[in-house]
């Protein structure tokens, strides 16, 4: 059985997307959301003002970049 997963926020990010770094990345919104990657993740992908789902599963926050299979854990710090 497949977990259920329950959209948060939809948004863009403003400017260049360069991936996930490390946990002191912190990804801003068009909207003024920022979110701040909580989890050692990296992985390299290019992409100017991608759409951006957050995501809630087992109690936790993660965010799916539009072309980009990968998600991370995230939290929200504005």
């Amino acid at each position: 059985m497949e977990e259920q997963k329950f959209i948060i926020s939809k948004g863009t990010i403003k400017g260049k997307f360069k991936g996930f770094k490390n946990s002191s990345t912190i990804f801003e919104f068009t909207d003024g959301q920022k979110w701040r990657q909580s989890e050692a993740k990296f992985v390299n992908f290019f992409a100017v003002n991608p759409e951006v789902e957050i995501i809630q599963k087992a109690g936790k926050y993660y965010m799916e970049v539009k072309g980009l299979e990968k998600t991370v854990e995230v939290r929200r710090i504005k």
